[in-house]
């Protein structure tokens, strides 16, 4: 049986579910959820996913994401990926830990987003592991209540600001899920897309937009060459572009390990593909640089302003 297509457009908005092979636990101690956490917030960092709740649940998690630039596959290949790699030497195991793919929903955000971050934010208290949402330690809900407390990767205000304030949200959340949304994720086979009539049919439409052979082919198109970034980059830096593209042993150059951030980054490659454009051997060596780069962030304002910069010139609208 074929694959099928995953539903990717700019500015989609997903509900991303994945569990354990066998339903064994993908979460064994406080330190494991907080590292599939800072995986979540390195993935924002790197690709820009807007991450609108969260519940992680022992043996499965749930996430609610909007990408503005349609690279959900690549999003979730880093989320599972990088987790599963560090689960793995924590508790010194191999091999798989999800059960598969993850199920990605996508959903009509003006009608039913809020009511699936009600839903993702009352799993622990359906599993009676609470018996409130925000007694639960692992789930997006008390930052919901206290928004000054959400971290930057968490856009709690997206949702606030269509309900109100805080008060009101949890009173919607304790409210209970609606029937029919309770019916939709009730049922054997979930149909892919959680919306009206029409924005299904839109959905449809878009669908058959997308090439098989070429899934990536809606992403492709909102994104910036190579070139373009290095372009941008030499000006921001005041470089010429051969400076970003050769390396020399034992010379730092912050501008290169900037280019190969963005290149990775805005470009949607993969750390051989970066690599390769900066021929470089090693793809260690870029991800090596784009972890130099990040931490030069948050540690020097200026510098981070300068990497903004050259983003800013990238952004794409959503829609």
């Amino acid at each position: 049986m074929a694959r099928p297509l995953r539903i990717e457009y700019p500015g989609a908005v997903y509900h991303v579910m994945n569990r354990g092979r066998a339903r064994q636990p993908v979460f064994r101690d406080p330190t494991d959820y907080e590292t599939f956490l800072q995986g979540v917030r390195d993935t924002h960092a790197l690709w820009g996913i807007e991450v609108l709740a969260y519940c992680l649940m022992g043996n499965h998690y749930h996430l609610c994401l909007r990408t503005p630039t349609a690279n959900l596959g690549r999003v979730m290949r880093h989320v599972n990926g990088l987790y599963t790699q560090r689960f793995n030497r924590a508790h010194r195991r191999d091999g798989p830990l999800f059960r598969g793919r993850y199920k990605a929903i996508v959903i009509e955000a003006e009608a039913y987003l809020a009511s699936v971050i009600r839903y993702i934010h009352l799993n622990p208290v359906q599993a009676k592991l609470v018996q409130s949402p925000e007694a639960y330690r692992w789930s997006s809900h008390a930052q919901y209540l206290t928004p000054r407390s959400a971290p930057p990767w968490l856009r709690v205000r997206d949702v606030l600001d269509r309900l109100g304030p805080p008060r009101v949200f949890h009173e919607f959340v304790l409210s209970g899920n609606e029937d029919a949304v309770e019916a939709f994720y009730a049922a054997d086979r979930q149909a892919p897309v959680l919306g009206t009539d029409r924005f299904a049919a839109w959905v449809r439409k878009k669908v058959r937009r997308l090439s098989p052979e070429h899934p990536r082919y809606e992403r492709v198109k909102v994104r910036p060459s190579v070139r373009q970034v290095l372009q941008r980059v030499a000006t921001v830096f005041q470089v010429k572009i051969a400076t970003l593209q050769t390396g020399r042993r034992g010379e730092a150059n912050d501008a290169r390990k900037v280019a190969m951030y963005l290149v990775k980054r805005l470009c949607d490659l993969t750390l051989p593909e970066t690599a390769r454009e900066f021929g470089v051997t090693s793809y260690g060596a870029v991800g090596w640089a784009c972890a130099q780069v990040r931490a030069k962030q948050d540690a020097e304002p200026p510098f981070k302003k300068r990497v903004e910069e050259v983003e800013a010139l990238f952004s794409q609208p959503k829609i």
